[in-house]
């Protein structure tokens, strides 16, 4: 598959394990969210450490630690766990428990074209853009997932791409500049 006018066209079927899998990946590898609980706990076991260091020099020093511990722990464990929670409750509002036709992608000459379930018979894609306006794509080993904007992406699992992601990844690098394709494995 090589040529600017070389169209490919991917159904796509999500399940929860795919829509858990992208949620994973856009909100902890490419947004990195979890540097800020990171933080946040290093820093309240750093206030620990003071605490305890003076146990037996100042009063109460032990439970501050204790306190200032539990904290550092226990709110990043209940910020990951509202995440995944969020994650489950998303895809079974979804009706995601079952794999679910959702869109069809095209990549194009001219660009990304998407038909939603019910609608791929239409002559015109539901939505379309333009290369240039494409913010970029990210390649996993599970699936390659098209960011439109910032916050919109299309998902394409690997198993459903025809040819493969060396055919999709192929096609992008013809067609986005290379500062726009990442590798994450």
């Amino acid at each position: 598959m090589s040529g600017k006018n070389t169209v490919l066209s991917v159904p796509v079927q999500l399940d929860t394990g795919m829509f858990r899998d992208f949620a994973l990946f856009d909100v902890l590898q490419r947004q990195k969210r979890w540097k800020r609980p990171l933080l946040f706990a290093v820093l309240m076991l750093a206030f620990a450490a003071i605490c305890f260091s003076q146990v037996g020099v100042r009063e109460g020093a032990a439970l501050l630690g204790g306190v200032l511990t539990a904290v550092a722990l226990g709110l990043p464990l209940v910020y990951f766990g509202m995440f995944f929670r969020s994650v489950s409750l998303q895809a079974k509002k979804m009706g995601l428990s079952t794999p679910k036709s959702v869109y069809r992608v095209e990549l194009g000459p001219d660009g990304v074209g998407m038909w939603p379930a019910g609608q791929q018979d239409k002559a015109q894609p539901a939505a379309s853009h333009d290369w240039e306006s494409v913010y970029g794509a990210w390649r996993t080993a599970q699936a390659v997932y098209l960011y439109i904007n910032a916050t919109h992406a299309y998902l394409l699992p690997a198993e459903e791409i025809p040819g493969g992601t060396d055919a999709a990844w192929t096609l992008l690098g013809e067609h986005l500049p290379a500062e726009k394709l990442h590798v994450t494995r």
